[in-house]
């Protein structure tokens, strides 16, 4: 089984990361720099960030919840499981990856859509873009022999949470 969405530390990593990354990079090298021998000063711009960084994401996290509880989806032979409970190809009607602004941020977020056949549907988040700008979910799912078909793209959109559907997730 092949997990299609990240999870939400992978998530936020993957937009967040390199800035905290970024900001213990610099405070090191002046330290180092500066021979500044005060742990306080290597030590407080590191809480500082980290501080910000669960501030933001949890304040995201909130939102992305409110908004659009995200399903977890496992790939199997010839089935999803979205959330503990098997959907077999066949009661899965469409797989709609969605790139979507305005969501969380001023930036693109990138959505999948699954729509069963009893009227379900369900979203997760996309993992991060691969170094060629590739979805690497959506690489996944038009490889796969059995939901290749089944998966389509639609254009990106800047209308925010308006653009889901109200879920009617099982």
């Amino acid at each position: 089984m092949k997990k299609l969405n990240p999870s939400y530390f992978e998530f936020f990593f993957s937009r967040y990361g390199f800035i905290v990354i970024g900001i213990h990079v610099i405070t090191i090298s002046l330290s180092i720099y500066t021979k500044e021998k005060e742990l306080f000063i290597w030590v407080m711009p590191s809480i500082l960030c980290f501080l910000f960084l669960l501030l933001v994401c949890s304040t995201e996290y909130r939102m992305l919840r409110k908004h659009l509880p995200p399903a977890d989806v496992l790939l199997a032979d010839n089935s999803l499981i979205i959330n503990e409970k098997s959907y077999p190809s066949e009661q899965i009607e469409e797989i709609t990856y969605m790139p979507v602004r305005h969501t969380l941020n001023k930036f693109t977020d990138y959505f999948f859509e699954i729509t069963t056949n009893d009227g379900s549907v369900f979203y997760f988040l996309d993992k991060s873009m691969g170094w060629k700008g590739e979805s690497p979910t959506m690489k996944i799912l038009s490889q796969h022999p059995v939901f290749s078909s089944k998966t389509k793209e639609k254009s990106e959109s800047s209308k925010g949470f308006s653009v889901f559907k109200k879920t009617t997730q099982s």
